[in-house]
């Protein structure tokens, strides 16, 4: 099976070309390729199916899990859609669960239209030993945004807790300072370098709901976020770094249980 390895801002994926959707892609399947010892690593899935004439993109997370939306993922896709030869730049759309997203191409740099972050109030959740309240905010997937003086000493190492009924099909939790500085537990996946969707979130609360353009550093980089009346811009750089086959067989095989 062919495969492309690639990150945005080191929120890193492994894209599968499967125009066709003849990949029987299970949960056990995602997870085997993400394993960052017994598979490639990834924090998540990409696959590039053909859909009514158009590309969509079919997200999973790492635990096999089916996301709506990811910032980064979505940044990716474009890079691969367009380094493929499979749609014309410099502007480009294509799929996702979340709707149509549009892309602009420019060199290294790739800026995704998302929809404009909602802010719901206050939520709040449990990390290790420490409870934080923050502003629920909804990006086409939940994420609860919490405001820290110091982001490197929040223990992100096991899922957040929080109570189901505030957020019923979980929720990404982000810990940001005053700098701008942003780290984040993605729901499915844990701990990664950076999250779209999370940073789009994280601008509407430093925006405190008003339109404007916000640089949010994360540990894999910087991305940059725009907010406008009617939608959000994520820009920031999409690399694809390999690309090769991989017999799931014998990885499936060779995997313990």
């Amino acid at each position: 099976m062919r495969f492309l390895k690639a990150h945005g801002t080191g929120n890193d994926f492994v894209v599968l070309p499967d125009p066709d959707g003849a990949l029987d892609l299970t949960p056990d399947l995602v997870r085997a390729l993400c394993d960052r010892r017994f598979g490639i690593g990834a924090d998540g899935i990409l696959r590039a199916v053909r859909q009514d004439g158009s590309w969509f993109m079919d997200y999973r997370n790492s635990d096999g899990t089916v996301a709506e939306m990811c910032g980064n993922g979505a940044r990716v896709f474009a890079r691969f859609l367009v380094a493929e030869g499979l749609v014309a730049g410099p502007k480009l759309s294509f799929g996702t669960r979340d709707g149509v997203s549009e892309a602009v191409v420019e060199g290294a740099e790739i800026a995704i239209a998302m929809r404009r972050p909602r802010l719901l109030g206050r939520g709040s959740a449990t990390l290790g030993s420490l409870t934080l309240t923050g502003e629920s905010v909804d990006v086409g997937n939940p994420h609860l945004v919490c405001r820290v003086p110091d982001v490197s000493v929040i223990d992100l190492s096991a899922p957040p807790v929080f109570d189901p009924s505030s957020f019923p099909e979980g929720v990404n939790v982000e810990v940001v300072s005053a700098d701008g500085r942003m780290r984040v537990y993605e729901r499915g996946s844990g701990e990664t370098l950076s999250c779209g969707t999370g940073a789009c979130a994280v601008a509407a609360v430093l925006l405190e709901g008003s339109n404007g353009t916000v640089p949010i550093d994360v540990a894999g980089g910087r991305v940059t976020v725009t907010i406008e009346s009617e939608r959000c811009w994520l820009a920031g750089p999409a690399v694809l770094v390999a690309e090769g086959t991989v017999s799931v067989d014998q990885m499936l095989a060779a995997r313990p249980l």
